[in-house]
């Protein structure tokens, strides 16, 4: 077991890089794509985009908790490949619907609040398939088609790149917010294609009977993953629809920034929970539990290196961020406290993803819906103390109460589950004499 835990290590470190690359390039292209948007759109174009862009995200993130996540989480643990393949066209037949109707609710708010039929259409089918094909990646990453998922990462980026630039220099009498989400759309294609033909897969979809029956089955788990969805995002943005409520949004403008300067670390968060969560779940079903803590505890003191690392080029670069970045916006605000805040509470985020891996990749959901859900009771309790008896820049420390609180129980359950698989090869061992 010992001497497997380096070449295990290296697999998952070199799958890792593969992930990362794709997520860095994919949030690379969103944000010059975003500031790109700012200089040629108008304001009222740009701002139906940058409303189609949340939309589409809201979606990826509840498409995530109805069957992405879940299918991240079962597939991997399926010994018969059989049973694996049955698995991937119940949940990708779902997903396929959850897209559509994604596609429908987003194209139908879109008209009523634009008035605009074809950048609705466009806005709705550009999220419904971002919806599929993230799908699709979380399946690739369960299936450890982990190169497939790459290459339709590289491909969505390149292609969008393409398609956008195509849009707006050789369609000029095409609306120019329509041809961007219409390029994307396309991108997200050409992307779903990649995955399907790098894998050698037929896309199988089937509305039978035995796919809903199979889905209900699980419909509890699901359950709890849609709550602790729910409840994370409240956690997650609390602290501003709190701040921008009793202080004004202007006053949440200054702890905006902090939290933005420690976002280049969530591209690797994503791939770490794509790599890791499936590998997880597989090393549970196996007993591999030596490894798994080894693993845990590597990547914990990683994620909080490269924490501290940030916070270091921050501090080292802070004369140049207060000449180009706050340029004088933020004199009233004590921004070196506030970054500071925001970076306690980026290394306690960043580093309880590591037992909600575990957690997720062992099928227990209930666990992570009652951390988000103690996380935000008390994130929410104390940032309404401390901005009632102190500063807004202090009430970043009750945010960070609420994320230490969901850590705290995240870490709990993943020792939890950690003896409860240990308790069967304790047995074994007494029974057979040691």
């Amino acid at each position: 077991m010992t001497s497997r835990i380096p070449r295990d290590l290296v697999r998952l470190g070199r799958n890792f890089l593969l992930s990362l690359g794709g997520e860095g390039l994919q949030s690379g292209i969103h944000f010059v794509l975003n500031l790109v948007l700012i200089r040629i759109l108008s304001p009222h174009d740009f701002g139906i985009f940058a409303i189609a862009f949340v939309l589409g995200g809201i979606s990826l993130t509840y498409g995530n908790a109805l069957v992405s996540t879940p299918a991240a989480v079962l597939i991997p643990r399926l010994k018969s490949r059989w049973a694996a393949d049955f698995h991937e066209v119940v949940f990708g037949s779902i997903a396929l619907a959850i897209a559509a109707g994604i596609a429908l609710v987003v194209t139908a708010g879109l008209w009523l609040a634009t008035g605009q039929m074809t950048e609705a259409i466009a806005g709705g089918a550009f999220a419904g398939l971002w919806t599929l094909r993230n799908h699709l990646r979380c399946v690739m990453f369960a299936r450890h088609a982990i190169v497939a998922a790459t290459l339709s990462d590289f491909s969505y980026s390149m292609s969008g790149v393409l398609f956008v630039a195509g849009a707006l220099v050789l369609l000029p009498d095409l609306p120019q917010l329509t041809g961007v989400l219409l390029a994307l759309t396309a991108a997200n294609i050409v992307a779903v294609f990649v995955a399907l033909r790098t894998r050698g897969h037929r896309a199988r979809v089937s509305f039978r009977r035995t796919v809903w029956r199979r889905y209900r089955t699980i419909w509890s788990d699901v359950a709890w993953s849609l709550f602790g969805t729910t409840t994370w995002a409240i956690q997650g943005q609390g602290l501003m629809f709190l701040v921008a409520a009793i202080v004004g949004p202007a006053a949440y403008a200054p702890l905006a920034v902090g939290v933005v300067l420690f976002t280049p670390l969530r591209p690797a968060i994503s791939a770490f929970i794509n790599v890791f969560r499936p590998d997880f779940g597989a090393a549970l079903a196996r007993k591999e539990l030596g490894r798994l803590r080894v693993t845990m505890l590597s990547i914990t003191a990683l994620i909080f290196l490269a924490c501290v690392a940030v916070g270091g080029a921050i501090w080292l670069g802070w004369p140049l961020l207060e000449t180009y970045l706050f340029a004088g916006k933020f004199d009233g605000a004590p921004m070196p406290l506030i970054v500071a805040l925001s970076g306690v509470a980026a290394a306690t985020y960043f580093t309880y993803n590591v037992p909600l891996a575990l957690v997720q990749g062992a099928g227990e959901f209930r666990p992570v819906a009652l951390a988000t859900t103690f996380g935000a009771i008390v994130g929410l309790t104390s940032v309404a103390i401390l901005l009632a008896v102190t500063s807004v820049a202090w009430s970043l420390a009750g945010f960070i109460a609420g994320e230490a609180m969901c850590g705290l129980y995240l870490w709990i359950a993943a020792q939890r589950i950690l003896r409860a698989h240990a308790i069967p090869l304790r047995a074994q061992a007494a029974a057979a004499g040691y």
